[in-house]
């Protein structure tokens, strides 16, 4: 489970988090929603122990993420999570086949079934012609999905993604969608994904909404049928 209690951040004096609680069950889908500027990146960079809250704490399998190691966070980085930025965070200096497979060659998990799933994930995202690819000649759709299946590669056991599907048109949006949703219900895989689009956020078990840095209510409700793409 991960759990966020009371936890709050600012940045220059403004308050971008207002004492925000919410827990994740372990293999539960949950879509946040809210405005530009509301504070939903910050809380998945401070679920994700990337950013460390200024009150309250974050806690993974009851574990005080601010009490980890550097080491500790590297392996929860490297062997549980896979974290989708908004700015992919490609390294511009290796090709496409080299940046999927960084995660697991860092983590020391890079075998020939990883290769093959990899592959496999590539092909059903269309990227496998992209391989040799440098980033800077891709665009930003593209990215978009390097980054999602690099995110996916060594098969985490949570994964955040900050607007996974901003870049890409409503086709290719359906695809990952459904990906994501399948590996959400036959891995168990735990799925947090910020999000602007109705669409997307119906995939989820439970939708967050966020405003102003402050969550407005929880909706437990499956959009009927959304699940089974």
């Amino acid at each position: 489970m991960i759990k966020a209690e009371r936890i709050e951040k600012s940045y220059n004096g403004e308050r971008v988090l207002k004492s925000v609680s919410l827990s994740i069950r372990d293999g539960e889908f949950v879509s946040v929603m809210g405005e530009s500027g509301s504070g939903k990146s910050t809380l998945l960079q401070l679920l994700g122990g990337f950013l460390s809250p200024d009150a309250g704490r974050v806690l993974w399998d009851g574990q005080d993420v601010a009490s980890f190691s550097e080491r500790a966070l590297a392996a929860l980085r490297c062997e549980r999570m896979g974290f989708v930025f908004q700015s992919y965070q490609l390294i511009p200096t290796l090709n496409v086949k080299d940046n999927l497979l960084l995660p697991t060659v860092l983590g020391g998990r890079l075998s020939e079934e990883t290769k093959k799933y990899v592959e496999m994930l590539c092909e059903e995202l269309e990227i496998t012609p992209l391989m040799k690819k440098l980033p800077e000649t891709l665009s930003g759709g593209q990215s978009q999905r390097v980054a999602i299946i690099r995110a996916l590669a060594y098969r985490p056991s949570t994964v955040i993604l900050d607007e996974p599907t901003g870049a890409l048109d409503s086709r290719m949006e359906g695809k990952v969608m459904a990906l994501l949703s399948r590996i959400n219900k036959r891995d168990k895989t735990t799925v947090i994904a910020v999000t602007h689009s109705e669409r997307v956020a119906a995939f989820a078990d439970r939708i967050v909404r966020i405003s102003d840095g402050e969550i407005l209510r929880e909706e437990n409700e499956k959009a009927n049928g959304a699940k089974g793409g």
